[in-house]
């Protein structure tokens, strides 16, 4: 916001957009070391260390283009050359174990909340809003580095084993949700706001659905078997939507409802036998 003051817009924004151009090639494992690039521009080799978990890692490399600024304000860190022991390990100290967007959107904003409400006194409270994520009372303002996880390489990832047939059937669905973005994308100015809500409201159910689903939540196939109906009363409710395509996609959506409907059936069967 600052820019806005000295920078004209048309030129913030098309900075901006090389910049996101840039970031293309230094998202790989695959370039190493520059050599004397590495003190001048973002190199993958930089850029690997910005995203990294490991400890010399946090709070590095914060460049978008050129590496010299964090050069000249001390947040340069090179990446270490030992990848056996010191191979950059990618993503958050803690990591989010779930696949629900709408979880993995405000659990942080919960945790600074609730981290706020536990802090003893209005200054600690206010240091918990404008310091960082690491300080406790006691601590510098980015907190201390060795009350951060140590972690090496190499690191268990979140996975939760699902039948094949889940991909499968959430590649289907999600192609769905690919189509009905685009359609909303380039249909944009001409959509009512209802249908445009409607297209939301189905891409966030969607994801949360399938996202449930491989997290193995006990409420995840109820929560497809309502998705997956209600989509097949809006297609009966708009036969016209996809025109002609619009017959075989609510054969789709009434057929995954069936699916979901019969896992539930015998599950609630298999549990009802247990107990007897």
């Amino acid at each position: 916001m600052p820019l806005a003051l000295f920078v004209p817009p048309p030129i913030y924004h098309v900075h901006q957009q090389f910049n996101l151009l840039y970031q293309f090639w230094i998202h790989t494992e695959t370039i190493g070391w520059l050599g004397p690039l590495e003190y001048i521009i973002n190199t993958p080799s930089a850029h690997r260390v910005h995203h990294g978990r490991n400890r010399y890692c946090i709070d590095k490399n914060y460049g978008g283009t050129f590496i010299f600024f964090d050069i000249l304000f001390g947040t340069y860190e090179a990446e270490k050359r030992d990848h056996l022991r010191d191979k950059v390990v990618f993503g958050l100290l803690h990591p989010i174990e779930s696949r629900n967007p709408f979880y993995i959107q405000f659990c942080h904003w919960w945790y600074i909340i609730t981290t706020i409400w536990n802090r003893p006194g209005l200054t600690n409270k206010l240091k918990t809003l404008v310091y960082g994520p690491g300080w406790e009372p006691g601590t510098p303002r980015l907190g201390l580095l060795a009350n951060q996880p140590d972690i090496h390489y190499p690191q268990p990832k979140y996975e939760t084993p699902v039948p094949m047939w889940y991909s499968v059937y959430s590649i289907v669905h999600f192609a769905a949700v690919s189509v009905v973005n685009q359609i909303a994308h380039e249909n944009r100015s001409t959509l009512s706001q209802f249908d445009i809500m409607v297209s939301i409201i189905f891409i966030l159910a969607t994801l949360t659905c399938l996202g449930s689903l491989f997290d193995k939540r006990w409420y995840a196939p109820y929560l497809e078997l309502l998705r997956c109906f209600a989509v097949s009363c809006f297609l009966l409710y708009k036969l016209d939507l996809f025109q002609g395509f619009t017959f075989p996609v609510l054969i789709m959506f009434t057929t995954s409802a069936v699916i979901f409907a019969t896992i539930i059936l015998r599950h609630n069967s298999a549990m009802t036998k247990k107990v007897e």
